[in-house]
Parts: C-alpha cells; structure tokens; sequence
C-alpha cells in the first residue's frame, strides 16, 4: 500500500485507495502529505517563527478512537518540523480545540465536530492543500453521508483528495464520482479479506453457554492480550461484570461511556495492564493496538464486513492471531455471508461438553394448488347453504 500511494500522493495526484485492513493506509498519506507540507510550513517558520494556521491537511475519520490514533502519528512524524496538528470529536470542551486550531497546519477529526468548527468559523478551510477520507465506508454506515458531503463541499480550496478505505460499496462509489473527479486507483487485491496469519475458527454452541465456553477457551488458550466482541452496550457491561465475578481481569468499552474514561481504558488495554478488552464495534475499526493475539466473537456481526475489521486486530504488522466465533442455531445465514466475503470456509471446531449439531436447513414448504383458494371459497358457500 505505502510503496504504491507515496509516489502517487507526492506528485498531488488524487488517490483512491482500497485494502485489507492492516496493511498501513495511515503512514501511506501523511508521509507524503506532510513531506509536501513541510516544504511550505518552512518558509511560514522562518518568517513567523513558528508554525502557523490556517489548515493545510484536513483528515476526517468515522470514529474519535482512529482519530486520536492518527493525529497521534502525525505528531510522531512532525516532531522535529513546525508542524502542528489539532484533533478534534465530540465529547470534550470545544474551546480548547478552538485554540489549537488557530496554530494547527494539520487537523484529524470526526464528521460532526468539523462541521460544527466549521459553521463556527473556527476552521479555517480556504487555503487547504489535501483532504484525506479515511474509512469512509465505515462513516456511510455510522450515518455522516450528508456530514461527508458537507465538508467536501466546504473544502473547495483543496488541490488534492486521498480515500482510504477497506470496501468500496456503491454509496462510496458516488461519492468518488460527485466529489473527486480524476484519480488514480490502488486496488490491493487478495484472495481473502483476512490475512493467513489469523488461525480462523468457529464453534456451534448453544447460546445459554458461551460465556461457559468462553470462560473454557480463555483457560485453554491464556490470551496475552484479547478483544470480546459483543453486539450490544448492554450485553458488554453484563459480560465483563461476570467475567470478573468469576477472577477474571477485563475492562468494558462501548460508544456509552464518556470518552475521557474510554481513552484510559484505551491506555490500559495498550500498555498490558489488563489482558482482556470486552468491546461493541467500536474498538474494531481503525485502532491500532499492538500484540493483539486473540479476537473472541462471542456474538457474530450482523454485518459481514464487520468481521473483516473484527478479526483485522489480531495478526497486524505480519505477526499470528486468532479468530474464534460463536454460532448459534440462528447464526447460520450470518455465518455463510461471512465466508463468502472471505472468500473462505472457516473451521468449524467442537469443544468437549458443548457439542451441538450444526442447524439444518429449513424444510420449504410445497406451494400449494392454484385451485386451493376457489376450492376453499367453494367450501364456504357450500357449508352456508
């Protein structure tokens, strides 16, 4: 990915890029953008002495979780240049935001907090360079298709557009027609949407057992460092409040709880102070966290995708992971949606004790008889009389 946008990005070349998640998407355009931004923030610092607004770079991201993660690389690679990045999402004081962004030449934020600096004019967009849309399938699902174009619309001024993303669905595909015009296409293809490195399993079990099995296959395997995935917040909460009844050290992370206490769960779950993380969908896009060796769907999404992203957490940067699924008896259309996305047939696995039979197909029904109604009709007539 790095080797085939870099070379495109530096020429100010639109880019639409499509690939596993994983492969470093993020390093592929700020490397370049900000190569190309430190050419004229260098003049801006010897005149002014320090780095200086308005933006230059806009990233917008789906969730406050990547967007923290990426500002975070951005200033990792800015930290011997005059460049300074803002990061901006909802759920925090929105003055002190206001006051980065007046010296802020790079700015990662979520659709609803740029479009609310925006209308406050507290973001400068008119003498924007690169606009870069990162995941933004995942933004379509969680509802900013018209915050999206709202942005695009207001950066104008912008030379150059970069997508990023994992799928390109047809609502993406309209967007790079209205939006981006002319562009270069990097399609990295695979035979599987996830990588080898992930040892791949499911289990059929009844679903009045699987926090047994879980409990079972975390004292099997010992998990290093384990993401749950669940559906729901509520199901979360309930999960990681059993599992340390029964000794078990875990912290819960959903879109519910304030964010300043989801970034210290974050931080916790990064430096290895506890090694389970029961999680919604939140944590399965765009966080990067190193030396995950386990992802457990103790519910299967309903999106097959989702999987793909759900199981992109392990295995990263070429180490092993592994993926295990719960399935129950009505998982099994789930289940085949999931393969063939995956272009790939998951191992089924049995755990002594929880055997169950893998669900049949549904018997159809014979249509019956065209005749069957007037035959009925008849019959009622007849009775009457």
């Amino acid at each position: 990915m790095q080797e085939q946008v870099i070379p495109l990005a530096l020429d100010e070349v639109n880019v639409v890029a499509r690939s596993r998640t994983g492969t470093g998407k993020t390093c592929a355009f700020l490397t370049p953008l900000i190569s190309l931004l430190d050419e004229i923030e260098d003049e801006a610092f010897l005149e002014a002495g320090e780095a200086r607004g308005p933006v230059r770079i806009l990233v917008v991201v789906p969730t406050r979780e990547l967007a923290m993660q990426v500002a975070g690389e951005a200033e990792r690679l800015t930290c011997f240049l005059p460049i300074r990045t803002a990061c901006v999402y909802g759920g925090t004081r929105i003055q002190k935001q206001i006051a980065e962004l007046k010296t802020a030449s790079i700015v990662v934020g979520t659709p609803g907090r740029l479009l609310d600096h925006i209308g406050r004019r507290t973001l400068d967009l008119s003498k924007l360079e690169a606009i870069v849309l990162d995941e933004v399938d995942r933004m379509y699902d969680l509802g900013f298709r018209e915050d999206v174009d709202r942005i695009l619309l207001a950066a104008k001024a912008r030379s150059q557009t970069l997508l990023m993303s994992a799928t390109l669905n047809d609502d993406v595909e309209r967007l790079i027609a209205k939006h981006i015009g002319e562009h270069e296409r990097i399609l990295i293809e695979s035979k599987s949407l996830t990588v080898d490195e992930v040892d791949q399993v499911f289990y059929f079990v009844d679903p009045r057992r699987k926090q047994e099995l879980l409990v079972q296959l975390i004292e099997d395997h010992k998990p290093e460092c384990g993401i749950v995935f669940v559906r729901t917040r509520f199901s979360t909460d309930r999960l990681a409040h059993q599992l340390r009844e029964r000794g078990y050290d875990c912290r819960e992370i959903h879109s519910g709880l304030p964010q300043r206490k989801r970034e210290q769960i974050l931080k916790g779950f990064r430096d290895a102070k506890f090694p389970l993380l029961i999680a919604t969908d939140v944590a399965a896009r765009g966080l990067d966290i190193q030396g995950v060796t386990h992802v457990f769907n103790y519910d299967i999404p309903t999106v097959a995708e989702d999987y793909v992203h759900r199981i992109g957490r392990t295995a990263r940067m070429g180490r092993r992971g592994v993926g295990i699924s719960f399935i129950t008896q009505d998982d099994g259309q789930l289940l085949t949606q999931i393969e063939m996305l995956i272009n790939k047939e998951i191992r089924q696995e049995t755990y002594p004790g929880f055997e169950i039979a893998r669900p049949k197909a549904a018997p159809t029904k014979p249509e019956p008889p065209k005749t069957a109604g007037i035959q009925q009709w008849r019959n009622v007539r007849r009775r009457r009389r």
